[in-house]
């Protein structure tokens, strides 16, 4: 079923209270719903009464001037722009899934490196993120290519870390990892050959150990586990 095409009052009436037995409905002020979103959080009221449903409202909230809601903090992160999106989601953005097999670069000319299996869930814009990679509940200081490697040729989008404090760790294809975005550091960038990629992780790598170093100085407990 498609939701954006259903009347507002079909909505109500059809999945908030006979499918989901909904008897508190909690929205924010500026919420819309039902087709073409002609339904507003006074009409969710109107058919609260009508179907027997409360509905719990929440006023606007900003942080640093900025709106907090689901589409700025996905516009945030389509930009990449993770520190700010973090601020408005109140905790680390993530992605998790299973490991998959990569074809084999970052073992040969960088770092031990960790594929994503197949993602197709929101993720940051493309680019080179400080990130740290959570591998069956063993965190790793790593840095996150999320794109197409367009320096090996055609493109496949990928979600890789190069784990920077690695250590031998047991995978299964049914391994959990969850990557956590710290800080961007730059666009994918498609490079004349192999030895500048190299030499261009070698300065990511750097960036990122000097970005950790900063963030023990100023705090001495763990953050191992974002």
């Amino acid at each position: 079923m498609i939701f954006s095409i259903i009347p507002p009052r079909e909505f109500a009436r059809e999945i908030l209270r006979q499918q989901l037995k909904a008897e508190e409905v909690h929205e924010g002020a500026n919420f819309h719903f039902g087709h073409k979103a002609t339904g507003n959080i006074e009409r969710l009221v109107e058919f609260g009464k009508e179907f027997g449903f409360e509905v719990i409202i929440y006023p606007e909230q900003k942080i640093r001037g900025i709106t907090v809601s689901s589409s700025q903090i996905r516009t945030l992160l389509e930009r990449g722009n993770v520190d700010r999106a973090r601020h408005l989601l109140g905790r680390i953005f993530s992605v998790a899934a299973t490991p998959a097999a990569g074809r084999g670069y970052g073992s040969k000319y960088t770092v031990p490196t960790i594929n994503l299996g197949p993602y197709e869930g929101l993720a940051p814009a493309h680019g080179v993120y400080i990130s740290q990679t959570v591998i069956n509940g063993e965190c790793f200081d790593s840095v996150t290519n999320v794109g197409n490697r367009p320096t090996f040729g055609a493109d496949s989008f990928a979600i890789e870390s190069h784990l920077l404090d690695f250590h031998p760790i047991a995978l299964t294809p049914e391994t959990p990892v969850e990557i956590f975005f710290l800080h961007r550091l730059r666009d994918e960038i498609k490079f004349p050959s192999v030895e500048a990629l190299r030499a261009q992780i070698a300065k990511d790598v750097h960036c990122s150990q000097r970005y950790f170093r900063s963030l023990k100085s100023f705090s001495r407990k763990s953050f191992s586990r974002p």
